[in-house]
């Protein structure tokens, strides 16, 4: 009866088998690229779940096939064994899912079920990659993947910390990585293990390494920084899609726009998001942070972006740079970008010059920033006398000097005088704005001459 199962199983599997094989073949992944890195002198690109390596110029230099899918030819001849395994531990009363056992092993190992070692490492069909980081300082790639962290090199990708987990973003800077799960932060030096920073209580979208001690986290609801002992503080309140820290500079995007700071800082909106999903940092010549979407796109400062070379119609997943070389993944290759032709812009629409107001005298504050000198009082009495044997005049001088208490102190007479200068400026720079063409507003002028008054009064 054991092996009338056994050999119903059999077939079963094999009917399977054959109708899946078309389905296989047409499911086949795509070859293109989906995420980049730029290590000091490679390039390293995701492609169909495999690693790739580029030098400077370019070329592919080495692959990491660890976690490509392997060919329906070559799942075939294991699938059948696989279902034959199954049966075979069902047959010995044990858990057709326990493989790993030392009772599984002695029965597969009678049944001649157990796999042979070969020298080339077996492909992971079941881990999935999920992001690539990389630090400009060397030629590592970090591997977030469904079956944990993974680094590679020379085409080698070893597993290194949380296996079994789900790592779904890494982060890589000189002397220090950083890999999330959906509920925990974990960091390492880059050379030794693994430990938990902090607890998430949302998703992490993006990360970003500060430095040794602080990591960026971007959410959907708020961006965080996690520094020593798991001290978490929001730095955005709002949620974020990409993260990137270029020379000390911290750059997210959100929904509403474009958000830079440096260090402790507030973040400031820097202007509009262009149409991009990815963030890396750039060469720094007018290019300190690449921004990857619909095209390439360059900023200096995260407000004005300039568009660098545009795909249209192709899958443009990200850009990198690499001795000071901007490269775009597009389709399934990279290719430079100071070799294409700058994508055309439309011209700018022309800036409404305010006209030309009158000046307007300096402040007079010299008479509150000099010293005071108590300057004497000077009082002249001319009187006349008249006798009857003579006429005459006599004159009194009056000298008074102010020796009581100033009615106004030095320092109080600096802070007057700066309050006038910073009124005056900002009233200034209403009067630019209110100078300015603004269509039908009929109360335009009536405020600029107010301001215009208010400015004479100060003087």
């Amino acid at each position: 009866m054991s092996l009338a199962r056994a050999i119903q199983a059999a077939l079963i599997g094999a009917g399977a088998l054959l109708a899946a094989a078309p389905a296989a073949r047409g499911d086949a992944p795509s070859d293109r690229i989906t995420a980049l890195a730029a290590g000091a002198n490679t390039l390293f690109a995701l492609r169909s779940n495999a690693i790739v390596a580029f030098d400077r110029a370019g070329r592919e230099i080495a692959r990491c096939p660890r976690f490509e899918a392997a060919s329906p030819e070559r799942r075939a001849a294991p699938a059948a064994k696989a279902l034959d395994a199954e049966e075979a531990l069902r047959l010995a009363g044990l858990p057709d899912d326990d493989l790993d056992s030392a009772a599984a092993e002695d029965v597969l190992d009678d049944e001649g079920f157990t796999p042979k070692r070969h020298a080339r490492p077996a492909i992971d069909d079941a881990i999935i990659a999920h992001a690539l980081a990389a630090s400009p300082g060397a030629d590592d790639v970090w591997i977030a993947t469904s079956g944990g962290v993974f680094r590679g090199h020379a085409g080698v990708c070893t597993r290194v910390a949380l296996s079994h987990r789900d790592a779904i973003a890494v982060a890589a800077a000189a002397g220090a990585v950083a890999v999330a799960t959906e509920q925990l932060l974990w960091r390492s030096d880059g050379a030794g293990a693994f430990r938990v920073a902090a607890g998430m209580a949302a998703r992490p979208r993006a990360l970003a390494v500060v430095d040794e001690q602080h990591t960026l986290v971007a959410t959907d609801d708020a961006i965080l920084e996690v520094g020593p002992y798991g001290i978490t503080r929001t730095v955005l309140d709002r949620g974020g899609d990409a993260l990137a820290v270029c020379g000390g500079a911290a750059i997210a995007l959100s929904g509403d726009g474009v958000w830079t700071w440096t260090g402790d800082t507030p973040p400031r909106r820097a202007g509009a998001r262009p149409l991009a999903r990815t963030l890396s940092c750039g060469d720094g010549r007018g290019a300190r942070f690449i921004a990857t979407g619909d095209a390439v796109y360059a900023s200096s400062d995260g407000a004005a972006w300039r568009q660098l070379r545009a795909w249209p119609g192709r899958s443009l997943a990200a850009a990198a740079t690499v001795a000071g070389r901007i490269w775009a993944a597009v389709d399934d290759a990279v290719l430079p970008l100071e070799d294409m032709p700058t994508a055309a812009l439309s011209p700018a629409p022309p800036v409404a010059r305010p006209a030309p107001l009158p000046g307007l005298p300096p402040l007079a504050t010299a008479r509150l920033t000099t010293p005071l000198f108590p300057w004497p009082q000077l009082t002249v009495v001319f009187a006349g006398q008249r006798t009857p044997l003579r006429e005459g005049w006599s004159a009194v001088v009056l000298i008074g000097f102010h020796l009581g208490r100033a009615t106004i102190s030095a320092a109080d007479r600096r802070h007057l005088a700066a309050e006038l200068v910073r009124r005056d400026a900002e009233l200034a720079a209403q009067e630019l704005e209110f100078a300015a063409p603004a269509g039908d507003d009929p109360s335009q002028e009536e405020r600029l001459r107010a301001l215009r008054q208010e400015r004479k009064a100060l003087r």
